[in-house]
């Protein structure tokens, strides 16, 4: 069976389903053992833990349908805590998932109840394979699938305390996640729009920069990373994706590029003012912070 594509506006997400991944990442991270501090969420559950929702200044943020997680694969083929990774993944009922008939390693799929089922992608930098490929974990039935600049969030995260049930009335566990931090979760949500576009992405990073501070909070977040001097392709990538997106240039308006008409659509509004209103929203506050950024980078150089 194929993976469903993801819904195109904010009404196909449920918060029900949100808390069901929370609680599949609370579930998964006890297979991981010991070395379960080299785990980095990304994608749509991140904006859960760096934007909490407290209204009305952070409304809740769309939430999610999946878990996307960054392993490392240098320390998990040096780990002999992973001999058994899919033993422990399988004990606790993840199945791997079927895709054109084959099973693949780096999709995984949980079953919640009878309503709800959790998509889990294991990702790994694609450093010098391409981008999209499969590579799998030394001596496992497991794999991660290549991303571009993902070792990015190795260095650049967050990390907090969450507490939820665990699947199956395991009871309440309490564990630390660490997350993809404001720059990296913006740099890798631009490039992923910029690749593929979709509605989710561009309204992902829009609540991120809006909601984790005033504009010059969030530049000031930027500079600060990009200062040590890490990641330097990865930030370049970023920002190219940002501005080409969401900025003015001679092929038109910031409005009417791909970023801001993905967010609008993913609101789902049918009024056409509320739709441009949007758009105009979206595009302003990208190249806000672009400028921001630049002038604050240059106020210290």
């Amino acid at each position: 069976m194929g993976k469903e594509p993801k819904p195109r506006t904010a009404a196909g997400y449920n918060a029900d389903v949100t808390l069901a991944c929370e609680r599949t990442l609370l579930t998964l991270l006890s297979a991981f053992g010991s070395l379960k501090d080299t785990l980095r969420l990304v994608g749509g559950l991140v904006p859960r833990y760096l934007t909490p929702e407290t209204p009305p200044e952070v409304p809740m943020h769309a939430g999610t349908s999946d878990v996307d997680i960054v392993l490392n694969l240098e320390i998990l083929a040096a780990g002999n805590e992973y001999a058994s990774l899919a033993k422990q993944l399988n004990a606790r009922r993840f199945e791997r998932w079927v895709e054109n008939g084959q099973p693949t390693s780096w999709r995984w799929r949980r079953k919640v109840d009878e309503h709800v089922e959790v998509v889990v992608e294991f990702l790994r930098d694609a450093g010098d394979e391409p981008p999209g490929k499969a590579v799998s974990v030394s001596g496992e039935s497991v794999s991660a699938l290549t991303i571009k600049h993902a070792k990015i969030v190795h260095d650049w995260y967050q990390e907090k305390h969450v507490g939820a049930p665990l699947l199956d009335g395991a009871g309440v566990s309490v564990d630390v996640v660490r997350f993809a931090d404001v720059p990296a979760f913006v740099i890798l949500k631009a490039i992923a729009l910029d690749q593929r576009q979709e509605n989710k992405d561009a309204a992902d990073l829009i609540h991120v920069v809006r909601y984790s501070g005033s504009l010059q909070h969030v530049a000031k977040l930027f500079v600060d990373r990009i200062r040590t001097g890490q990641h330097q392709e990865a930030v370049k990538e970023g920002m190219t994706a940002l501005a080409r997106r969401f900025g003015d240039d001679e092929f038109g308006e910031g409005f009417e590029k791909v970023g801001p008409v993905a967010y609008a659509r993913f609101h789902g509004s049918e009024d056409e003012d509320e739709l441009i209103g949007a758009q105009r929203y979206a595009a302003g506050l990208i190249q806000k912070l672009l400028v921001e950024i630049d002038a604050q980078l240059a106020a210290i150089s």
